[in-house]
């Protein structure tokens, strides 16, 4: 009885683990929505600048495939908004982007 006390504890404790790492980095419909609306409010993206990069994401692009649709001074305040996310801690794409870059 105490074994199985002990399996279902660590069952729930993993199960409970899992769902609060979130799934996995992907991002649902509604975020990537909100994002895409942040991103057009902040670099002033047109109607077409947005389509352009929802095909994009569509095929298989990245986040650093945004920059085939800016304008110079959009990519400008790109960069600064990432390299304030860096310094704020925003360290879930860090390591890519030092290889990158």
């Amino acid at each position: 009885m105490k074994k199985l006390m002990i399996v279902c504890t660590c069952l729930v404790s993993l199960t409970a683990g899992a769902a609060l790492a979130g799934h996995g980095g992907k991002l649902s419909e509604e975020e990537r929505a909100e994002r895409m609306a942040r991103m057009k409010a902040h670099l002033e993206l047109s109607d077409e600048q947005v389509a352009e990069r929802k095909q994009s994401r569509a095929d298989g692009g990245g986040r650093d495939d945004i920059r085939a649709v800016l304008s110079e001074e959009q990519a400008e305040k790109w960069d600064e908004a990432r390299q304030r996310h860096r310094q704020k801690g925003g360290k879930k794409h860090d390591k890519s982007q030092q290889t990158e870059d």
